[in-house]
């Protein structure tokens, strides 16, 4: 694959592996542990998992820069996520579809192909695990986080007693942008950050917003 380096983003120093990965830009941006539906249908999408499959069946998915997904190769944002393919199941018509979950974030270093698809080589960041919140402060995430499931259920008449939500911070930190009705910039700075604190400090913020929002709606 590569050798580990020290990289310096957002001031934290982070031990990296490089690679070159296939990459897929789009208009979504996907966390390590989502999963993510996908229909492939342009011939060049459909090389790139056929190739995947044949391989390690990972490829990075990136929130578009500039350009569109359909056409000429999109300019990416430089952090996305490596997506690993669950599920493939190939269509009558020559299309396939995909159920991908995202693994880990990676930095693109450069860009080694543009034709028929984007490849890059990359470093796989390694996530910061020390969580500078207090206690008190993860429980408010935790409230929010709940407060927030149970506007959603109400929204569509149903109740739920306990909100079910990962309890490692890390993981906690992913998890929230799937929740939240935010749009893809906001999440592509949340993907960016690199220290799961802030990330949380700042999915609170946006939870408690959108809470009000929501609370709004149901009442």
């Amino acid at each position: 694959m590569g050798l580990y380096s020290i990289h310096s983003f957002h001031g934290i120093s982070m031990s990296l592996l490089e690679c070159t990965l296939p990459l897929f830009p789009l208009g979504v941006v996907l966390f390590p542990n989502a999963v993510l539906p996908l229909r492939i249908f342009e011939e060049r999408y459909k090389l790139m998992i056929q190739r995947c499959l044949k391989g390690d069946s990972k490829f990075g998915v990136v929130l578009i820069k500039s350009g569109a997904e359909i056409g000429d190769p999109a300019e990416p944002h430089a952090i996305g996520t490596v997506a690993h393919i669950a599920q493939a199941s190939p269509l009558e018509n020559g299309e396939m579809l995909l159920a991908v979950t995202g693994t880990q974030r990676f930095l693109i270093k450069r860009v080694t192909q543009r034709l028929p698809y984007l490849e890059s080589q990359v470093e796989l960041l390694s996530e910061e695990t020390e969580i500078s919140l207090s206690n008190q402060e993860m429980q408010h995430v935790r409230d929010a986080v709940s407060d927030y499931e149970r506007l959603l259920a109400g929204l569509s008449g149903g109740w739920i007693r306990q909100a079910d939500m990962p309890q490692d911070p890390v993981a906690l930190s992913y998890f929230v942008p799937g929740l939240l009705d935010i749009n893809a910039i906001q999440k592509q700075h949340l993907l960016e950050e690199s220290s799961p604190s802030r990330r949380l400090a700042t999915e609170l913020q946006l939870l408690r917003q959108a809470s009000v929002v929501t609370r709004r709606k149901v009442e």
